[in-house]
């Protein structure tokens, strides 16, 4: 898994992004239930995967930075090999889509007592009717977006 502190990555993907901010809701896969989820927000999306923005408060204390908000759960998210529980919820349709992903990339920046973090997840499992209702979603995002353009 690459991670950064800043700067922007080279696109290496293949699939078509649509750029769409979706809430979401992010649980850890094994983790205790008493574990908060994380809310988050996608930057862009795609059959495949998403890109998601989350603002993560921390202080500096005894020389380390350290979150005071999501403790353990956002550091989750900087950890390799790590299963993420997705649900995606795909608004006006008042539907939630649940999927299984992992971070393959994130980057991190520092700003005035956030860190401002950008991560990109591969969906790695969703049942077929769920892949039917998220591959319809985004056609009719694309749509949308192609409409805006011309």
């Amino acid at each position: 898994m690459m991670g950064s502190e800043e700067g922007r990555r080279v696109e290496r993907r293949l699939a078509k992004r649509l750029e769409a901010s979706i809430p979401l809701t992010i649980r850890i896969v094994g983790a205790a239930q008493s574990a908060p989820p994380i809310a988050a927000e996608t930057e862009s999306i795609s059959l495949k995967g998403l890109t998601i923005a989350i603002k993560i408060k921390a202080t500096l204390a005894q020389g380390r930075l350290s979150t005071e908000e999501r403790g353990d759960v956002a550091h989750y998210l900087f950890l390799s090999n790590k299963r993420l529980k997705l649900e995606i919820n795909i608004l006006p349709q008042g539907k939630s889509i649940p999927a299984i992903g992992k971070v393959k990339w994130y980057e991190k920046t520092w700003r005035g007592g956030f860190y401002d973090v950008r991560a990109g997840i591969v969906i790695e499992e969703m049942v077929y009717e769920h892949k039917e209702a998220w591959a319809e979603f985004l056609k009719t995002i694309y749509r949308i977006q192609a409409s805006l353009d011309t």
